[in-house]
């Protein structure tokens, strides 16, 4: 008994075709791949080994997912003083990281891209590692100060609102964050804080048009280069020294500026600026030094 002839299926085109339908089945591969891919060990796991994971500066995130069009997403990026502590020092809404391509082409493939929302503002730059440090220029605008909860903390009672603009660049060794520098200037315009108190101090509603700031930080401080304040309150040439502590409220404060009345300084705030500490028959307008801490500031 003879049995039938088995026909394979004929591809018209020969083998052009399998070989196209084996590209295809390879790109479906790859985006499969991508799509299904672990990326929130593998961000874990290069934090640790850069010495960012738990049980050193700890660095926590929601989840990590590939952007076809920006890089990786990382969706709930905290930066909390100490393990375990709900009051982050920064917390981003969604990064995208990014090859920096110009850079990427030129042969260092070292240098990333960043793009952020945060705190209702915007953020990116771009950071590259260079010589076993972490180097690069970051610039930010719009953000609410009254989302930034560190800052929001300082008062018992009373709402704050303003926006914040500014730029910094930094250098930061991986292997001694400590030792880490950084410099730039900060913008604030619209802020007001309405039925303020402080542990100890009730005071009335103070607003200020703009504020400017210029800064250098160090292992453990800030430097103030330069601090001017235009509002219901006039500082000029302000500089000085912030010494940080945990929590933020209790760093030391080691400045030296000019507090002025405008005409629109309200009389509680007057009473305030006459009651500062002077020299014997200094004027209004001389230099007054602070001390303390944010929290719990010292004028003489």
């Amino acid at each position: 008994m003879q049995l039938p002839k088995l026909r394979l299926p004929s591809f018209g085109g020969g083998g052009r075709v399998v070989v196209l339908y084996s590209l295809w089945t390879f790109v479906l591969f790859l985006i499969f791949l991508v799509a299904t891919f672990p990326h929130d060990l593998l961000l874990r796991s290069a934090l640790e080994k850069i010495g960012f994971g738990p049980g050193n500066s700890q660095i926590a995130f929601n989840d990590v997912k590939f952007a076809w069009l920006r890089g990786y997403q990382i969706d709930g990026l905290r930066i909390p003083p100490t393990p375990g502590n709900d009051t982050s020092y920064l917390e981003l809404t969604h990064l995208w990281v990014r090859p920096t391509l110009g850079k990427l082409v030129r042969g260092n493939p070292y240098s990333v891209t960043l793009n952020a929302e945060l705190y209702g503002g915007s953020a990116g730059g771009e950071i590259e590692y260079v010589n076993g440090s972490l180097k690069g220029d970051i610039a930010w605008d719009g953000l609410n100060l009254a989302s930034y909860r560190p800052l929001v903390t300082l008062l018992e009672e009373g709402t704050l609102v303003g926006r914040v603009s500014g730029l910094l660049s930094f250098d930061a060794p991986l292997r001694t964050p400590a030792s880490s520098q950084a410099a730039g200037d900060l913008a604030l315009d619209g802020a007001m804080i309405t039925g303020g108190k402080v542990p100890g101090f009730t005071f009335g509603d103070i607003g200020l048009k703009q504020a400017k700031l210029k800064f250098k930080t160090g292992p453990g401080r800030i430097e103030v280069q330069d601090l001017t304040m235009n509002g219901d309150v006039s500082v000029q040439q302000t500089s000085g020294q912030i010494g940080l502590r945990d929590p933020i409220n209790e760093s030391t404060l080691n400045l030296r500026t000019n507090i002025l009345q405008t005409a629109t300084t309200p009389d509680w705030l007057k009473t305030l600026i006459a009651a500062i500490p002077r020299a014997p028959g200094a004027k209004l307008d001389s230099p007054v030094n602070v001390t303390g801490t944010l929290a719990k500031p010292r004028f003489r």
